[in-house]
């Protein structure tokens, strides 16, 4: 049988004058005191037992999804007690409509049933609001566990900007324990971080919910500079703060009154920065790679025939000697400014590694003739010391160019913002890595060294010690990269006041003795064929190019016809045959390109007897298209006896 409980309007709490206030009172502040519900339960039981004077009981508390795994569903005494027979008696455990649980007990008559009902009353009461109180307590535990689990700092504060809760990730940002970010203002407590800059101040968002007036700031701060976006809402409803309905601040529109609560969200940017900033270098690069080969095409022509005409000056034996010194040095410097311009382009174009047998001591001399100019003007000396016997490598001539310039450059900044000048030294010697030969490169300077703490992290992306906008930290973890990638070895010895020192091993190229012997043994460029009288049909868009090709082709009693694009020669070439044809790349109207496809629809016989010449060997697509032709390249400035060997080699091939 069941009895509903009554209502607080239906009984009293004292339900009979009879009853033992002092065992009632014992009984109801026992479930009261009941920290959790579990204990509730039992102490529900026991008090209902005792009261009635029944042999057994159980009750059962309902859950919900905040309780799975911490309240029994349903507890007898004793615990194996059976409610199912005729003389067991249910009360419902009912608070504001709502069924709680029930109460069950094996009657016997010995206590009205009033005294149950007011009991169950009780029970109901505390249990709704226990369960309410574990409820928050498990919404608060869930709320802790969410935001400890975020990357972003996460913290709470007041309107006054006092911090009243924080996530682990906000104290690792900062620096500090969680304890010591409790209770501080947010503007006294970011006033102290170190470097701490207000890049953007706060300003309201156009996006999000309006009624949680939305606000972004940014910052910067830290050793190295660490740079965060700081994101504010109001905690409230549309229009209704979580705690209590609060005006708003006139001004701007944020909560005002010592109950107001504010979410605040920092993101670290540093990194997706670094790498905005570094897909931005990428792109300057590659324009400037683009910008870069046209120039050296403009360029190249000119210096070609320059470089040309120095040496057909210095072939004539009647030249007197103070002129030849002068057309020497004409050469001789016209030649340097090839190399830069070559030096330069090879450094911005993008290109995917080629490796090939090198020397390490050349690559050494062309990353110091990239920087020669920069060196003498920042007062900066070189000194080498070469091992003349070092074993060839087997690597990218290019990427390793590019790590010796990043420890020159790093080298130059620190000796010149440390005493204006200084000196920079550059040796390799032979040495063994696992076993095998090796090179070992060293770059010292004299500069003021790299403090201890900071030597351990030289190689670290996105690491350096320089002003903001003056480095990426990238160099140096790029240099560990390219030497990682050559199965090398790269690592930094320094000590404060001292200089630093790079040393670089790489391992020697396999069979690197017959190597060296193969290049030492290359036979000399093929003589070229005087007096053979052959037609050769020169294409280029430049008219002192095209003289100076027809002066060198007539030293071996050759016959050179101009043409200054690829439509005149189509002419030409339909009027009459060739035994060869030199061909420019890049010129207005019908190109290279084009003019050796219309070669391979027209006359595929001909495409044999090809060779270009051309200052624009760097450009992607000059690069594509001479790959894809597979014919002899000339680069321009060119060597004459370099062009006339070349020439000769293609006839004798085509004969």
């Amino acid at each position: 049988m069941i009895f509903p409980s009554t209502s607080s309007s239906q009984a009293t709490l004292l339900p009979t004058a009879d009853l033992d206030m002092a065992r009632w009172s014992r009984i109801t502040l026992a479930i009261i005191a009941a920290p959790t519900l579990s204990q509730l339960q039992n102490q529900a039981l026991r008090g209902a037992l005792e009261l009635s004077g029944a042999p057994a009981g159980a009750i059962t508390l309902s859950r919900d999804e905040f309780e799975v795994g911490e309240v029994a569903s349903t507890l007898c005494l004793p615990p194996d007690a059976q409610t199912g027979g005729s003389d067991w008696r249910h009360w419902d455990l009912e608070s504001e409509g709502a069924i709680l649980g029930r109460l069950s007990l094996q009657w016997s008559g010995g206590a009205p049933k009033a005294v149950i009902e007011a009991l169950c009353e009780q029970i109901a009461a505390v249990a709704a609001k226990t369960r309410m109180f574990e409820q928050l307590q498990h919404i608060k535990r869930e709320w802790q566990a969410m935001l400890d689990g975020m990357i972003d700092g996460v913290y709470v504060c007041d309107a006054r900007g006092t911090i009243l809760r924080a996530n682990r990730a906000l104290s690792a940002m900062l620096g500090l324990t969680i304890p010591a970010v409790l209770g501080q203002e947010r503007d006294t407590l970011w006033a102290t971080l170190p470097e701490y800059t207000v890049l953007r101040p706060w300003q309201a968002l156009d996006i999000g919910p309006s009624h949680l007036s939305p606000r972004i700031t940014e910052f910067r701060c830290g050793r190295p500079d660490r740079v965060f976006v700081e994101m504010a809402f109001e905690l409230r409803a549309a229009g209704a703060s979580i705690e209590v309905d609060l005006p708003l601040d006139a001004q701007n529109g944020s909560l005002k009154g010592e109950n107001a609560r504010r979410l605040c969200v920092l993101h670290d940017v540093t990194e997706s920065r670094r790498l905005q900033e570094q897909l931005l270098q990428s792109e300057k690069l590659a324009a400037l790679g683009e910008l870069t080969s046209g120039v050296a095409h403009e360029l190249n022509n000119p210096l070609a025939t320059v470089v040309g005409y120095a040496e057909l000056l210095d072939l004539d034996k009647n030249l007197p000697e103070a002129v030849r010194r002068k057309v020497n040095t004409i050469h001789s410097e016209a030649t340097r400014a090839s190399n830069i311009v070559q030096n330069l382009l090879s450094y911005a174009r993008r290109s995917s590694p080629e490796k090939s047998f090198i020397s390490v001591n050349d690559a050494l001399a062309a990353a110091i003739e990239m920087r020669r100019y920069q060196l003498s003007a920042d007062n900066v000396r070189i000194e080498t010391d070469y091992a003349v016997d070092a074993p060839l490598i087997w690597g990218d001539d290019l990427q390793l160019q590019q790590v010796f310039l990043n420890i020159i450059n790093n080298a130059v900044q620190a000796v010149q913002a440390w005493r204006g000048s200084g000196e920079i030294r550059l040796s390799t010697q032979i040495s063994n890595l696992s076993g095998a030969p090796a090179v070992r490169i060293i770059i010292e300077d004299n500069g003021p060294g790299i403090a201890s703490e900071h030597l351990r992290r030289v190689f670290d992306p996105f690491f350096t010690t320089k002003p903001t906008g003056e480095g990426t930290g990238l160099g140096m973890s790029i240099a560990l990269r390219v030497i990682s990638n050559h199965e090398g070895l790269i690592w930094a010895e320094s000590r404060l006041g001292h200089g630093a020192r790079f040393i670089i091993e790489l391992p020697g190229a396999a069979g690197n003795e017959e190597v060296t012997a193969q290049v030492e043994k290359q036979p000399a460029l093929p003589p070229a064929e005087a007096g053979s009288g052959k037609k050769i049909l020169v294409i280029d868009d430049e008219e002192p190019v095209v003289t100076l090709i027809s002066e060198i082709l007539g030293f071996d009693g050759h016959t050179a016809t101009a043409a200054f694009n690829g439509a005149e020669a189509i002419a030409l070439l339909t009027a009459g045959d060739y035994d060869l044809i030199l061909s420019d790349v890049r010129m207005p109207a019908v190109g290279g390109p084009t003019f050796f496809e219309i070669l391979q629809t027209t006359r595929p016989d001909l495409l044999p007897k090809v060779i270009f010449i051309t200052g624009d060997t760097m450009s992607q697509s000059t690069q594509e298209f001479l790959q894809r032709a597979g014919r002899p390249v000339l680069p321009k400035p060119f060597d004459p006896e370099r062009l006339r060997a070349m020439v000769a080699a293609n006839l004798r091939a085509t004969a």
